[in-house]
């Protein structure tokens, strides 16, 4: 098989079209076509169900793609290294990652990097939903929560931490809370994610439990919840890394300091080495700092 053809119908999936893929092989637009047909006739299989305004993946076409686009990474890699680019920190790279990690720790660490190299390039995509990273190109992911097995190559950062916190306004006035039983009658915010669960798990230098909560607001989005919170709208179970700015400036305090939450994981992914060119590992290396800092791991 031609590997100049895989290599032109993986440019083609990966940008959506033929005219970009055209533009990012610098060839023309009737070269590539003519290719994805040649692909098709010799391996007797259409890979793309084409129209006039899109293309899509036929099942053959995304299996066949998702086999190919990783080792095609790899070689490419492989072939810059043997011209010394490997050791070259250019490029673009395509990162996933939460909007809370994204938007507090990964955009700054990202800035630094780009003026610390200015050869980088990068395609940022901050969503809590759980991305194809193979099939959808992606260099790098930033992901909370413990993983499914796969054949991603995995760097554990660290743990998040997570606290309770409520505003002074919500505070004042009511009995004060003195164990954490005390919790179940309050106001609590919480992520959408945990409604169908039975409450908040808890743990003390002595204990662990599990608290039912009766959740006031509820929102896909923990920077929202914060944001209630401070206004007064009740308890949240919240980041540190996002808590430490509002407690500095006495805008939520902390409330049963001695209860925290089980340590979430947090992990860097990639469908290729975090070795494999020096973009990847530059990127990889100064995220995991950031985040490791940011997390007190």
């Amino acid at each position: 098989m031609d590997l100049d053809l895989v290599q032109i119908f993986v440019q083609v999936v990966k940008n959506g079209s033929f005219t970009k893929a055209a533009q990012q092989l610098r060839l023309p637009k009737s070269t590539v076509s003519k290719a994805l047909s040649r692909l098709e006739k010799d391996t007797g299989t259409q890979l793309l169900v084409r129209t006039t305004r899109s293309q899509t993946l036929t099942a053959a076409g995304k299996e066949f793609y998702d086999t190919c686009v990783g080792p095609l990474e790899v070689i490419e890699n492989a072939r810059k290294s043997l011209y010394g680019n490997d050791n070259l920190i250019t490029g673009k790279i395509k990162l996933t990652a939460s909007e809370d990690l994204g938007s507090h720790i990964i955009a700054p660490a990202i800035a630094e990097l780009c003026h610390k190299h200015p050869g980088l390039k990068f395609e940022l995509n901050y969503t809590d939903d759980v991305l194809d990273l193979v099939a959808d190109g992606y260099d790098l992911a930033v992901r909370i929560g413990r993983l499914k097995e796969s054949s991603l190559k995995v760097k554990k950062i660290g743990e998040l931490k997570l606290m309770l916190v409520a505003s002074p306004k919500y505070l004042d006035g009511r009995p004060r809370i003195s164990k954490v039983e005390d919790l179940e009658s309050q106001d609590c915010l919480a992520l959408s994610s945990t409604l169908n669960s039975s409450g908040w798990k808890l743990k003390s230098k002595s204990k662990s439990v599990q608290v039912p909560i009766r959740p006031r607001i509820a929102s896909n989005q923990m920077s929202s919840l914060l944001a209630a919170t401070v206004a007064g709208g009740g308890i949240a179970l919240a980041p540190t890394f996002l808590c430490e700015p509002y407690l500095r400036a006495k805008k939520l305090v902390q409330v049963l300091p001695q209860w925290s939450s089980m340590g979430v994981p947090v992990s860097m992914l990639s469908p290729l080495p975090f070795s494999s060119s020096a973009r990847l590992r530059t990127t990889t290396d100064h995220l995991a700092t950031a985040l490791q800092s940011a997390l007190g791991s």
